[in-house]
């Protein structure tokens, strides 16, 4: 399966000459600090979240580095810059749930004349990907935002006054004051015009200013779920037109675009070549399409199996062996033989990609 990924940078602290690092200097102070503070009492505190780790590669980089502890064993690795992070979320459930509309019209089923229905497990994951996704989206923007607002900055917040005695009424914000006070909306048409080096044109960017309004406001209808729609007594009105009629695509972009305008080439998108091929299954005449195949699915130890079926002359999918084979695809989920499928139709083929767990291959 391709999925595209962000790249995820870690958290840059400081950098040193590579040479110093091996430095008698270096050994000496590591051994000093040692005495004050023994391995022992150091570890103690790791366990306990009380001491900071940082991790330095060859060429001198120092990251932050975070640490775990999971059954007595303490893990460490490089913190990764949170922003990205989030949109890296983002990204890969939108294509996730791009995935599963493909496979709709293969699982789905003609209970109305113009309606298909979809199975509810499916739906439900395919819903719960759409909202995660805007989450994400709107945590790494809100957090991008956050994260320009340079440290000693002080934000003058001009409004007009309630009193007789003055026309204007001007409040000074230091960045805590604006992260805490200040909503998304000011931040963006307030906030970062006073940010010194920051060149960017509001009206210019009306459009994509626009698109991250609205991911504040459909988070916003989220996370504070609100039961019944007075007009229209539907439940959850408002986020579920949002998730039927808008290409999250878009907002992905318009998402990625606004941050990289601040600051260049902060998301950076790559496609990922995966190291392991999947177990393929090839079907590439009607004398293979049948009921074994499944068997097959069954009988392969791995977490990963393909079936791309070549579209002979007169297969559609509409070919009633496929739509059988298909529809027990969601049997075998519901009986605990796979986790997960997807569906996909391209010129020259159907390809199905199967996901097993690893108590489904032992």
């Amino acid at each position: 399966m391709n999925l595209k990924k962000t790249n995820i940078d870690g958290m840059k602290i400081f950098q040193v000459d590579p040479n110093v690092l091996e430095s008698d200097q270096i050994q000496e102070s590591t051994k000093e600090a040692l005495k004050i503070k023994s391995q022992k009492q150091w570890l103690k505190e790791l366990k306990q979240n009380r001491a900071n780790v940082v991790l330095m590669d060859d060429n001198g980089q120092a990251f932050q580095a975070t640490t775990f502890l999971h059954k007595m064993q303490i893990y460490a690795g490089i913190a990764p810059n949170l922003i990205q992070a989030y949109f890296d979320l983002a990204y890969e459930q939108i294509q996730w749930t791009d995935k599963y509309a493909d496979t709709f019209h293969f699982i789905s089923n003609n209970k109305f004349e113009e309606v298909r229905l979809i199975e509810p497990n499916i739906f439900n994951r395919f819903i719960q990907y759409r909202i995660s996704s805007i989450i994400f989206l709107h945590l790494s923007v809100e957090a991008f935002v956050n994260h320009i607002i340079p440290d000693d900055f002080i934000y003058l917040r001009v409004e007009n006054s309630k009193s007789d005695k003055f026309i204007e009424q001007t409040t000074k914000l230091s960045k805590e004051n604006i992260e805490r006070w200040t909503s998304f909306k000011e931040k963006i048409e307030k906030v970062i015009p006073q940010i010194p080096g920051i060149d960017f044109d509001l009206k210019k960017n009306s459009k994509i200013l626009g698109r991250l309004f609205e991911i504040v406001k459909i988070r916003d209808e989220i996370i504070h779920l609100k039961s019944k729609d007075k007009e229209t007594s539907i439940y959850y009105d408002k986020i579920f037109n949002f998730i039927a009629s808008k290409n999250l695509s878009d907002y992905l972009h318009s998402v990625k675009k606004f941050i990289n305008i601040i600051q260049k080439d902060f998301i950076k998108i790559e496609s990922i070549q995966e190291q392991k091929i999947s177990e393929k299954i090839l079907m590439e005449n009607p004398k293979q399409l049948h009921m074994g195949m499944l068997f097959d699915v069954v009988r392969i130890k791995e977490k990963r199996i393909t079936i791309e079926i070549s579209k002979w002359d007169g297969l559609t999918k509409e070919n009633e062996s496929l739509i059988m084979i298909l529809s027990h695809l969601e049997l075998m989920k519901k009986m605990n033989i796979l986790d997960d499928y997807l569906i996909n139709e391209s010129k020259s083929l159907f390809t199905i990609e199967i996901f097993k767990l690893d108590k489904q291959i032992t």
